[in-house]
């Protein structure tokens, strides 16, 4: 572990730092920048490896931690690149994974994520299918940065326990669905989702609040189920919405064995 100290916000790398809150700037470099004591937390659980770690002068650190650069710096620098309201005791810079798409394959309990928009929301369903046991999350068409900081956030430490990818590559779904059943939550549907028999193999799409589920995973939709609700509710909320069903997923699949 190399250690490097900071004393001014004019110093390169706290100009970097700050880059690398825009997405696009993230992507181009392939890094991820994490702030807030409980997305470092599970990180560091999670054995992540941080490329540089800044952290005020003087604090400890711990001794689990994986670090190849630890920057010590003061108050101002971290304010600078930090992206929450609230004073930080530190900021991690750390790789974008990667994942093969085609591991994809062998899982069995796949969501796929149709456009969506709102960083919370996806957040929220990350969190809610490592909780249900789902084994792996497809992000489809334009859909919100993976590793904007507000998603990072929203999972509760839980974006790194699954493969989550994204792509618009619908022949890479029609390949899936020769071994994977595609079953799509629409709002109109007659059949009603606690009904629906699931396969050993599945895809569970879920579409945008706005838009829905894209024609194209429409078309090659094998089947369309709809949560069906009381009191005439118009719809609920994405991540709740697909946190319901990754919860009957789950106990389908307890009462099955």
């Amino acid at each position: 572990m190399k250690t490097i100290e900071i004393t001014s916000t004019q110093n390169d790398l706290v100009k970097f730092a700050v880059k690398l809150q825009d997405s696009k700037y993230r992507k181009k470099e392939k890094l991820i920048l994490v702030d807030g004591a409980q997305t470092i937390e599970g990180l560091v659980f999670d054995g992540i490896v941080f490329e540089y770690f800044f952290v005020k002068k003087g604090n400890s650190i711990d001794d689990k931690m994986k670090i190849n650069n630890l920057v010590l710096v003061n108050d101002e620098i971290l304010k600078k690149i930090s992206t929450t309201k609230s004073p930080t005791q530190a900021v991690g810079i750390i790789k974008e994974p990667e994942i093969d798409k085609n591991i994809f394959k062998k899982l069995n309990k796949i969501a796929l994520i149709d456009g969506i928009k709102d960083a919370g929301n996806l957040g929220t369903i990350i969190r809610s299918a490592v909780a249900f046991s789902i084994d792996g999350i497809i992000l489809f068409n334009e859909c919100v940065d993976l590793y904007n900081t507000k998603t990072l956030r929203a999972t509760t430490q839980n974006i790194f326990k699954l493969p989550i990818i994204k792509t618009s590559d619908a022949e890479f779904v029609k390949e899936l669905k020769k071994t994977h059943k595609l079953i799509s939550t629409v709002v109109d549907s007659s059949c009603d989702f606690f009904n629906v028999e699931l396969n050993d193999k599945f895809i569970l799409a879920f579409g945008s609040e706005a838009d829905g589920i894209s024609q194209i995973i429409a078309d090659l939709s094998d089947e369309k189920v709809t949560l069906e609700m009381d009191n005439n509710v118009e719809s609920l909320n994405l991540g709740v919405c697909a946190s319901i069903a990754f919860a009957i997923v789950r106990h389908k699949n307890k009462i099955e064995k």
